[in-house]
């Protein structure tokens, strides 16, 4: 199962034949494995609002098309194999470590996870996503807090203008409607993100004051937890989008639960292309799995 990075644009999900899912395609299918590509709640034909980051609803999503293709396995006549290999890039890394940590909790018969590969994940929401990203060091850092400031605001039922601005919180709920391409809404917010969000409330961030923001944070987040199947992290040692440390600081959490990681240096690459240069070694690790 693959599962994307951010994107805030329905018709550019997997389901819609672009590029993503061509080339996740190309490599995975083509070597002889049963691809599963789902959509994420919200993106593709949904008309919903994409609850970007949240744990139950990736969750949910991908478990939901696990069992929908097993079904349409087994009335086509296709052999289904319930050894489920998981990879994910950005967004889709934080979605994949999630996924591994529910199916190993409350496991269901369509799928046992042998290997997962998380590349350039975002996993410490609270203690070192968030801090990293209000810095402002990738010209990307204000699309994506926008985005999980908007997700979350909906998917707690918490007023938007309790994190943001008013003009922002304006902004941005026009600007995350499913419809607006990325370069776009990176072209309508400030270029770093410190100015959408209300001082009062960075100040009490920084200072380690509880808010329903920070608490959605650390609901949601992917290290607090010892998975059974092998857990490899990716990371591109030039990434500024997603730090390095959210995958070395992460996994010595995992460790210290007895978690079964490995975190595995790519190259001086950034967040665009570290997974150009992680897909190869996933994908010879995972024929070897």
């Amino acid at each position: 199962m693959w599962l994307n990075g951010t994107n805030p644009t329905r018709s550019e999900a997997p389901s819609s034949g672009g590029l993503i899912g061509l080339l996740v395609g190309a490599v995975f299918a083509g070597s002889g494995h049963l691809l599963l590509a789902p959509d994420y709640i919200g993106l593709g034909t949904s008309d919903t609002y994409h609850p970007y980051m949240h744990t139950v609803s990736t969750v949910d999503a991908a478990t939901d098309f696990i069992r929908a293709v097993a079904t349409y396995c087994e009335r086509e006549g296709i052999e289904w194999c319930p050894q489920l290999m998981l990879v994910g890039y950005s967004q889709g890394a934080h979605a994949v470590a999630v996924l591994q940590r529910a199916l190993e909790a409350s496991p269901i018969e369509e799928a046992k996870v042998l290997a997962v590969a998380s590349i350039a994940p975002p996993l410490d929401l609270a203690n070192v996503t968030l801090p990293w990203a209000l810095e402002g060091r990738a010209a990307s850092h204000s699309t994506y807090l926008a985005y999980i400031a908007h997700s979350y605001s909906r998917a707690y039922n918490q007023p938007l203008e309790s994190l943001l601005t008013d003009d922002a919180a304006v902004l941005v709920k026009k600007l995350f409607d499913g419809l607006h391409a990325g370069d776009d809404i990176m072209k309508q917010l400030p270029p770093t993100p410190l100015p959408m969000f209300r001082e009062s409330w960075v100040q009490g961030y920084r200072a380690g004051q509880s808010s329903w923001f920070r608490d959605a944070l650390e609901e949601n987040e992917a290290v607090k937890w010892a998975p059974r199947a092998p857990l490899r992290l990716y990371y591109g040692e030039a990434d500024v989008d997603v730090h390095p440390n959210d995958a070395l600081l992460g996994a010595e959490k995992i460790r210290e639960r007895g978690g079964n990681v490995e975190v595995v240096p790519v190259g001086d690459f950034d967040h665009a292309s570290v997974v150009y240069h992680a897909v190869p070694l996933v994908q010879e690790w995972f024929a070897r799995a």
